[in-house]
């Protein structure tokens, strides 16, 4: 005779007797329901079965619990009842996202098993597609997350912040409590003299003092041997190793635990893996410790180590590996762009050597004016009103203004060194000249005056002669103290100061004079060139030489454009070849006007201009005090000259102290 279920009471025992139903259990019942369990084939959990009776199923308040339960994807709930019960309570109308079945009761085995069977194949079908849908989601999370770890690497260019992005990342992925990252100091072609850097750590329970130790690359430590291996090391717990070279503990590892006494710390698990550049050499490691266990977030009892600590799984490690070559070719790019930037800031201090070397009254402007415009920048970037409130200068625009800033004064070398460095109106030579022809006009007056003693003397009486000799010394003594006072004011001419007034009559008065050589030619006191040069206003230089100074912007330009510049340093040369040019156009070398200045040209403007007032290594003129030279450069600012916003803040953020000798 066939079983047939019609109660609760038949399906328990059908349950307990039948044995088709061997792979069911009863998990729990309650009046007018029963809870069955069965292992599904492509089911990670157990699949429950519920089947109520129609004291439950039309009882909106007993059903409510079940619905809820139906709802969560291992669980179905199958009604039983006659065809006019089922009918009547209109199960078809129950929600949708429920799993919810009848069936027509009494029932035979071989139709429930079919039914119980088909029921636990969709859970488990179900069940399977939303594990499906959870890994593919949280492969496409982690894979999101390292491509935007990769372009975080790829865009940090700090060698310190790219080691702390890449080892928070590494503890965000694995959830570990600490870590540390080893920078490898030395190639693989000196493996005696490598070393381990300590250079960045993080601690989520413990507050640790800062990295920067160095230690030997040996076997004897897990990143030692890392580097040494170029493999990751997994030691699930440290204070579980047997001894070293025996069990668990194939490494040799003897952990010392003065770091863990000394924080109240316990190193169990501990994940190292190595970061490997381009070339396959370790060049650095990656050291995670204690992967805290789900739920866990602070490490602070001793018992948190045994509970809130587990190992690093396969998971972690494929994360870590997949993180650490990034990082790996992400470090080595940072390297080698510190080589590249050390290289050219050598190259840019080199042509800033060549320049003071050929002007060493000058010396050290170029920096002082690279400082001041520097700050300058920096301190606009920190301006929260005034006209340049919401300008910003990256990292890279800073290094571009420090770098055209440094070479401003490049094109000096394109101008005659002898105008470069002259230092008064006229050049030495000139200024031997003239003195040795006013000596030989002084031994001409003296000449004259023997000979005319001479003739006296041959010509005249004792008495009369007597007389003339006096006139004769007279006479002579005074053109000579009239040589003298035009040499001493010749002198003082030569000074690159203001003339002064009736200077510039006198010069030309004294140039008109005439003097005769010993051959009986006639010359001037003063050619006209001299004269010309003496005749200077201010300053040394005469207009030509003046136009040829100038020119050295236009060499700078000439010159750094020829420089293959990267994309971020590409404005060098046009800043360089600004710094010059004034806002109502009255600047060299192209005369621009406003907003055709560049920023970073404007305030080097002011920097260059309040360096050579307060420089005080001229030797043609005293060092200026800041005050003084603070007041000229804003003449030229009232003057419409310099950018009065950019003055502003060179002032209020004391910009121009950057310079200063540190009292």
């Amino acid at each position: 005779m066939s079983v047939v279920v019609a109660s609760p009471d038949d399906l328990v025992n059908a349950v307990a007797r039948d044995r088709r139903m061997i792979g069911y259990r009863v998990r729990r019942q309650g009046d007018g329901w029963i809870e069955l369990e069965v292992v599904a084939q492509r089911a990670r959990m157990p699949v429950l079965i519920v089947l109520a009776w129609p004291e439950v199923w039309r009882d909106a308040e007993l059903l409510k619990p079940h619905l809820v339960r139906a709802r969560s994807g291992n669980y179905t709930l199958i009604c039983v009842g006659n065809d006019a019960e089922i009918e009547e309570a209109r199960l078809d109308v129950m929600p949708a996202d429920a799993d919810v079945t009848a069936v027509v009761a009494p029932i035979g085995m071989t139709r429930l098993l079919l039914t119980l069977r088909a029921r636990a194949e969709a859970i488990s079908q179900r069940m399977a597609c939303a594990t499906l849908e959870l890994e593919l989601e949280r492969s496409r999370h982690e894979n999101d997350m390292l491509i935007s770890i990769g372009r975080a690497l790829s865009q940090e260019r700090d060698i310190q912040s790219l080691l702390a992005i890449i080892l928070r990342r590494a503890c965000e992925v694995t959830n570990a409590d600490a870590g540390s990252i080893y920078v490898v100091e030395g190639s693989d072609e000196e493996v005696a003299n490598r070393k381990l850097r300590f250079a960045v750590s993080q601690n989520d329970s413990r507050t640790l003092p800062p990295a920067g130790f160095t230690m030997p690359v040996t076997a004897s430590s897990i990143v030692g041997q890392s580097v040494l291996s170029g493999d990751r090391i997994n030691v699930p717990d440290l204070y579980a190793l047997a001894e070293p070279g025996t069990g668990n503990n194939p490494w040799g590892f003897i952990h010392d635990r003065s770091f863990d006494d000394k924080y109240r710390y316990q190193t169990r698990s501990v994940l190292a893996v190595p970061m490997i550049s381009a070339r396959a050499e370790v060049i650095g490691v990656i050291q995670l410790i204690n992967k805290r266990a789900k739920g866990w977030i602070t490490l602070d009892l001793p018992n948190d180590f045994d509970s809130g600590v587990v190992p690093f799984d396969d998971v972690s490690e494929a994360y870590i590996f997949a993180l650490s070559s990034q990082a790996g070719i992400a470090l080595e790019n940072v390297l080698l762009y510190e080589e590249v930037k050390t290289l050219f800031d050598g190259f840019v201090k080199a042509a800033v050597s060549a320049i003071e070397s050929r002007d060493p009254t000058t010396s050290g402007h170029s920096e002082r004016v690279a400082q001041l415009t520097v700050g300058l920048a920096k301190a606009v970037n920190r301006s929260e009103s005034g006209h340049y409130r919401e300008v910003r200068f990256s990292r890279d625009d800073l290094t571009q203004i420090e770098y055209a800033a440094l070479l401003h004064d490049f094109g000096k070398v394109g101008v005659r060194e002898h105008i470069l460095v002259k230092a008064k109106k006229l050049y030495e030579h000139e200024r031997e000249m003239i003195l040795q022809r006013f000596q030989l006009i002084k031994r001409g007056y003296k000449i004259e005056g023997l000979e005319s003693k001479v003739q006296y003397l041959m010509e005249s009486s004792r008495e009369a002669t007597a007389e003339k000799l006096i006139t004769v010394d007279r006479d002579i003594v005074g053109k000579i103290a009239e040589l003298d006072d035009i040499i001493k004011f010749i002198l003082q001419a030569n000074e690159p100061t203001v003339l002064e007034q009736g200077g510039f009559e006198r010069i030309a008065e004294i140039a008109s004079k005439t003097f005769t050589d010993d051959h009986g030619t006639t010359g001037p006191f003063l050619s006209h060139d001299e004269a010309s040069c003496l005749q200077i206003k201010r300053g040394s230089l005469t207009e030509q030489e003046r136009l040829e100074i100038n020119s050295h912007v236009v060499h700078s330009f000439q010159f750094l454009s020829k420089i293959p510049w990267s994309r971020t340093l590409r404005d060098v040369p046009e800043i360089a070849g600004a710094h010059h040019e004034k806002l109502d156009g009255s600047g060299y070398p192209k005369a621009l006007r406003g907003d055709q200045i560049p920023i970073p040209a404007r305030m080097m403007a002011i920097s260059d201009i309040y360096d050579a007032l307060t420089a005080s290594d001229r030797p043609y003129k005293k060092a200026m005090p800041s005050e003084k030279a603070l007041d000229i450069v804003a003449s030229e600012v009232k003057r419409g000259q310099l950018d009065s916003a950019l003055f502003d803040v060179f002032l209020q953020s004391n910009v121009w102290q950057i310079t200063q000798p540190k009292k």
